[in-house]
């Protein structure tokens, strides 16, 4: 196997790289220190703490023209590029991803607000999407650079499990400014031109609906999932607990069916279930006997499915309510 000189330079010799990082954070805080810059990093903080658009006139500049949104830009890249040129081993001193045919750079977040540039590329092998996902965000993008094909969708509910769906084709070219507001209204990248450079602007509301995906072609709901990262991560928490089999868990889980997000509750409620199905099945009698409570009538559609499934369980409540 070869091993590039460097690569091997630095497995010896780790004091290169730490350098490549210090000057990596020493253009970024320089950057960041501009009287420009630091106006709309400010403005930022003002964004994410609620405050209107408008009312952030650094901040709202850059979507409301191209040119200060490329200005912002260059500088970031006209700081970062020459000392990634001169260590090109260090790493962006930003939060990034690039994943399949599109990249992300988080340039400053705070509270539920991000500023990010992101980058989409042409595909060759990419299909028509089959779902749209809807997200309860606010979204402000300026095409920075290229071009490419795009659809405005937007939905109302027609039921508890579908959608009517509604949607515009557009295309999204250098100059051109998008804003998305809350859950019903999305975007979706068809085809890029050779590649589409855009400045985002992005808030979460303060207590998000739970995000949802429908199909295309009906309108089907094929998934929903919390809203709040917090929910999210808890609710990973809750599936691994099940999967480690950690019954000690469980009144811990019946307890988190009482208070929190419906979907928080509901996962609890389920993992509960599998570890232990005495104090699952009582916190599933309890909610659905609960009046005004969201979860009452899932629980009771549950609670009858479980008891006509396995008659037992209908003694067993019998021993939490006695008459």
């Amino acid at each position: 196997m070869r091993i590039d000189p460097i690569v091997r330079a630095l497995r010896s010799e780790p004091a290169p790289q730490r350098k490549a990082q210090t000057q990596l954070l020493k253009a970024r805080s320089q950057w960041q220190k501009s009287d420009r810059n630091r106006a709309i990093l400010a403005d930022l903080t003002k964004y994410g703490s609620g405050c209107d658009l408008r009312d952030c006139a650094s901040l709202d500049a850059l979507f409301s023209h191209v040119g200060p949104a490329r200005i912002f830009a260059a500088s970031l890249e006209n700081t970062l590029v020459p000392v990634l040129a001169e260590h090109p081993l260090g790493h962006v001193p930003f939060r990034h991803q690039y994943a399949g045919s599109m990249a992300i750079i988080q340039i400053a977040a705070h509270a539920s607000a991000a500023l990010s540039l992101v980058l989409y590329e042409q595909t060759d092998t990419a299909a028509l999407p089959t779902t749209v996902c809807f997200t309860d965000s606010d979204r402000h993008e300026m095409a920075l650079a290229g071009s490419a094909h795009m659809q405005h969708v937007c939905w109302t509910a027609a039921s508890e499990v579908d959608a009517k769906l509604s949607s515009r084709p557009f295309v999204f070219a250098k100059g051109d400014a998008l804003s998305l507001a809350g859950i019903h209204e999305t975007k979706q990248v068809l085809q890029v031109d050779g590649s589409l450079v855009v400045l985002r602007l992005s808030r979460t509301a303060p207590t998000p609906l739970p995000s949802v995906e429908f199909r295309l072609s009906d309108g089907a709901l094929v998934h929903q999932a919390s809203g709040d990262r917090r929910d999210s991560r808890h609710e990973l928490m809750l599936a691994l607990l099940g999967k480690m089999g950690r019954v000690d868990a469980a009144p811990v889980l019946a307890e988190m069916t009482v208070n929190g997000s419906d979907a928080l509750r509901w996962q609890a409620l389920r993992e509960c279930l599998a570890l232990n199905t005495a104090s699952g099945f009582a916190a599933l009698s309890a909610l659905s006997r609960k009046p005004g409570d969201s979860l009452a009538a899932d629980a009771a559609a549950l609670k009858h499915a479980l008891v006509t499934a396995h008659p037992a369980l209908a003694r067993m409540e019998a021993e939490f309510c006695p008459v």
